[in-house]
């Protein structure tokens, strides 16, 4: 082996300079010696007449060429960048392409070359109805293109967006379609370990010491324009466990670019709730709102977008902030509401995160003290509850034995066989919202700024509307195929599949209101739901203001016994009035 000055040998220097393992420092070094590498599965792949990945990298790299071939004929397209202000140099620089209206010449011209259409489906680049499979469709048509690459530059995948006036008219004609399409999961694209251009920021990256992620393609690409070189970029995906894996690899700290408007702020609350408990140094810049990151880079240059960068936050601090923006902290209702949302995202933080975690953890919950003018102690006991109560329905589960060591699997088969009885035993509220969901779609834009996840009792529930609000937050339709491929664990999943089979109002329990169900009346059916949540909310405060009223010292402690029993009857005489009439069915909490 090479022996290497500072000791060890190639894979160590390797897996040093690359940040990476093992194994994918030995697929490196054998890719940069010719040695092919074949892993059980190529080998099966191989053996059953399948594609390989080498096939697929082979039909990707060619149709990125065929895709930029096409880009040439296409004067709307190009149009369209000149519009957005990217540059020559930067289209060839990301390799950008246009997929052409006509149908069936992608499978044309792939026959030529000697590609199959199994091939070509395996590689994501068509489709086949399920049900018409003789039928073969192209996946991208009329479209921008943006090949992905993988960290070392290889075509792995593609995203496509509709050009501004295609998507005016399928709207003038009632069609709804995508703004953004991205290639299927295969063997070689995996969206939630991919960013966008990380091959193309890694060296930037590391000489810069940390990387911004921003939302869109031609985020990442206007400020590569300019010279920032170390910016990265989503797939329309919610920020997982991967994705820090790969952030890591970049660059020792990250800052998160996000929009000022309302679902910038919500998608940048989910993100942070993955980056807690990571090992990285994380900070969040949120724009101003009505700011295009794209246009404010074209404008304002690097420098501007770096003094910003430098104005970044701690996720804590973000957290704080948007509880203020959220809630109301002088009253009495909203420093509870306040303290619950903040310490439900703490909660979901792994206990055992590093000890610097912990010291930024007990510096929030002192800020949060501070800033309700609480105790402390309640909040630390709160938040105590809170991650005892994540965690038991994880030891609850019914789980198969493995090998020693592995990690615990839900049984697949178990979790379908259990869905109806787990939705039976579901609080009727929580089962009359998740019902609409799941079946009506639609409604998520409805109350994904109205229902925070702790409002739901059971975890499978918070895991379909956390799914269900993620898809949004991406721009994309809730539905229930995009929901199920969403789910990881299939307890959730096989209650999702459960409630789309069965449809709504079908199950053995009736529905909050037979008259509007049989209606089929979702927005004032949503309305109820929402109203009786809102409800279920106040019996709980009320019963922790009584405790508290009984419980504090009058003559002690004047001021505070009067602010609660004014909050107690502020609530009681709203729940009275819901007696006479519909409740506002916004749920603050």
């Amino acid at each position: 082996m090479l022996e290497l000055r500072r000791g060890g040998d190639v894979f160590d220097f390797v897996q040093k300079i690359e940040r990476v393992e093992f194994p994918e420092a030995l697929r490196m070094l054998a890719e940069r010696a010719g040695i092919v590498l074949e892993s059980p599965s190529a080998s099966a792949a191989a053996r059953s007449g399948g594609p390989t990945k080498s096939d697929l990298a082979g039909v990707l790299a060619w149709a990125e060429k065929y895709f930029a071939t096409g880009l040439k004929s296409s004067d709307a397209a190009r149009a369209y960048l000149k519009e957005r202000g990217l540059s020559a140099d930067s289209v060839t620089r990301h390799r950008l392409g246009f997929a052409p209206e006509e149908r069936g010449r992608l499978s044309a011209e792939a026959r030529k070359q000697g590609f199959t259409h199994d091939l070509l489906e395996q590689a994501g680049l068509i489709v086949r109805p399920e049900d018409s499979p003789g039928v073969v469709r192209e996946r991208f048509r009329g479209r921008l293109i943006f090949p992905i690459h993988d960290e070392r530059g290889r075509t792995i995948g593609f995203g496509g967006r509709i050009l501004p006036e295609a998507e005016r008219v399928a709207s003038s004609m009632g069609n709804r379609v995508a703004k953004y399409l991205n290639s299927p999961e295969t063997a070689l694209f995996q969206k939630r370990r991919v960013l966008y251009a990380a091959d193309l920021a890694r060296t930037a990256g590391r000489e810069a010491g940390w990387v911004a992620v921003v939302e869109g393609y031609t985020d990442v690409i206007a400020a590569h324009q300019v010279g920032l070189c170390n910016v990265v970029g989503t797939l329309g995906t919610a920020f997982g466990d991967d994705h820090v894996q790969t952030l890591r690899r970049l660059a020792d700290r990250a800052c998160l670019v996000f929009d000022g408007d309302t679902a910038g702020q919500t998608a940048a609350e989910r993100a942070l709730e993955v980056f807690l408990g990571h090992e990285l140094d994380v900070r969040v810049l949120s724009l101003p709102s009505g700011l295009d990151p794209c246009d404010f880079l074209l404008n304002q240059g690097a420098d501007a977008f770096r003094d910003l960068a430098s104005k970044a936050v701690d996720p804590l601090a973000f957290i704080l902030d948007r509880a203020r923006v959220r809630f109301e902290f002088e009253s009495i209702e909203g420093s509870r509401q306040a303290a619950e949302w903040v310490l439900g995202i703490m909660s979901r933080v792994p206990s055992q995160s590093r000890v610097g975690l912990d010291l930024k953890l007990a510096k929030a919950l002192d800020a949060l003290a501070h800033g309700l003018r609480v105790p402390l102690d309640p909040l630390k006991k709160r938040l105590g509850e809170l991650r005892r109560a994540a965690a038991k329905p994880k030891s609850n589960r019914r789980e198969p034995d493995g090998p020693p060591g592995s990690t615990p699997r839900i049984d697949s088969a178990h979790a379908v066989a259990a869905a109806p009885e787990l939705f039976r035993a579901m609080d009727p509220v929580d089962r009359e919202l998740l019902e609409i969901v799941v079946n009506q779609p639609d409604c998520v834009s409805r109350i994904v700024s109205r229902v925070p996840l702790v409002a739901l009792r059971d975890d499978a529930a918070r895991a379909i509307l956390k799914a269900s609000y993620d898809l949004f937050s991406e721009g994309e339709r809730p539905c229930y195929e995009s929901l199920v491929t969403r789910l990881e664990d299939p307890r959730p999943r096989a209650l999702a599949a459960y409630l789309d089979h069965t449809g709504s109002g079908t199950h053995e329990e009736q529905p909050l209101d037979d008259d509007t169900a049989s209606q089929g009346d979702w927005e004032r059916r949503l309305e109820l739901v929402l109203g009786r949540l809102a409800e279920r909310e106040r019996l709980v405060r009320l019963g922790d203001l009584r405790q508290a009223l009984d419980e504090i010292d009058q003559q002690a402690d004047p001021d505070a016994y009067r602010a609660l029993e004014l909050e107690y009857r502020r609530l009681l005489t709203q729940r009275a009035g819901t007696k006479k009439s519909r409740p506002d069915p916004t749920f603050r909490a």
